[in-house]
C-alpha cells in the first residue's frame, strides 16, 4: 500500500476521490460505487485489511509501532467491451482501501493515510443479451441457476452461466427506469463514454433482430420516428430521443439507411462531430 505521510482524507466523500485517483480513473461519478458494495463488504476482506495495514505500518514505521485507524473499502470498476464470441460488457471491479491512521513509534506520533488495492479483483461478464432482456424488463426469460443472498447466477444460452451481484442487478433495473444505458454508462467517466456507442450498436443490433423483419437494419431506409423508436429501445426516454433527433436532421440525408442514420444520431448526441 501506498503510505502519505498525512492526513489526506475526513470522510467517505474524499475517500472515494483518493481511491479513484489512486486507481487512475477518470470523471467518474461518486455515486457509481453504489452498485458494488456487496463486493466490498464480507469479513474476509475485513480481515485481509486489517493483515494489510498491519504490514504496511510495521514495515514502514517498526515493529513497535501501533495506530488506531479509520478505513473505507471503495470499490472501483473498469469497463471494456468484449466481442469475443459473445458480446459482453465487462466490469472489473477492485475493492481500494483507504485508511487514515494516527501512528505512534518510540520516538513520536503522526497522522497518515494508506491507499492501495486489497483483495483480489472480481470480473462481472454481462451478456449483451442479458442487458438487453434486463432493459426489457423480462429476466424471467433465463433460468436461474443458483441463488443466495449475494449473488444469482442465469442460464444464457450461448455463454457461460451468468454470475451477477443482485444487488448490481437491482441498481441497474431502477437505474434504467429513468435514463438510458448510454447516460448509465457516462457516469463511469471517460471509460464509459469510450465504449457507449460499442454497447448501444450491439443492443440496437439485438432490438432489431426479429425472424419476422426481412429487410436488415444496414438496409433499411428510416423516417424520424424510427430514429426515435429506435433510441427508445436502448432505453432513452421519448423526450430525450425526439431531442436526439432533432438535433441530428440537419446531418441525415433521406437516402440514409436506418443504420447509418441511428450512428449519426448518437454522435450527435454525444456531441460529436
Amino acid at each position: 500500500m501506498k503510505i502519505i505521510p498525512s492526513k489526506m482524507v475526513e470522510d467517505q466523500k474524499e475517500a472515494i476521490a483518493l481511491a479513484f485517483q489512486e486507481a487512475g480513473v477518470q470523471g467518474m461519478d461518486a455515486d457509481i460505487i453504489d452498485m458494488f458494495t456487496a463486493l466490498s463488504n464480507g469479513q474476509r476482506i475485513s480481515n485481509e485489511a486489517d493483515k494489510t495495514i498491519g504490514t504496511a505500518i510495521r514495515n514502514r514505521y517498526g515493529n513497535k509501532a501501533t495506530w488506531r485507524a479509520e478505513r473505507w473499502f471503495i470499490p472501483v470498476p473498469k469497463l471494456h467491451y468484449a466481442s469475443k464470441d459473445i458480446p459482453q460488457l465487462v466490469i472489473e471491479v477492485t475493492v481500494y482501501l483507504v485508511v487514515a491512521a494516527s501512528v505512534k513509534t518510540q520516538n513520536d506520533s503522526r497522522l497518515v493515510t494508506l491507499v492501495g488495492p486489497v483483495g483480489k479483483p472480481e470480473t462481472l461478464a454481462i451478456p449483451m443479451v442479458f442487458l438487453h432482456v434486463l432493459l426489457e424488463s423480462d429476466l424471467g426469460r433465463f433460468v436461474i441457476v443458483s441463488r443466495d443472498s449475494v449473488y444469482t447466477t442465469w442460464e444464457v444460452h450461448g455463454t457461460k452461466p451468468v454470475r451477477i451481484p443482485n444487488e448490481f442487478v437491482s441498481d441497474l433495473s431502477d437505474r434504467l427506469k429513468w435514463y438510458s444505458v448510454v447516460a448509465w454508462l457516462g457516469e463511469f467517466g471517460t471509460q464509459g463514454r469510450c465504449i457507449a456507442s460499442l454497447v448501444a450498436g450491439s443492443l440496437l443490433g439485438l432490438a432489431f433482430q426479429d425472424s419476422s423483419q426481412p429487410v436488415l437494419a444496414s438496409q433499411q431506409g428510416f423516417t424520424t420516428d424510427d430514429l426515435v423508436s429506435a433510441l427508445e429501445s436502448m432505453a432513452f426516454r421519448h423526450g430525450e430521443a425526439e431531442e436526439m433527433v432533432n438535433r441530428a436532421i440537419p446531418r441525415l440525408k433521406a437516402d440514409m439507411p436506418l443504420e447509418e442514420a441511428i450512428r449519426i444520431t448518437l454522435q450527435t448526441g454525444k456531441g460529436g462531430d
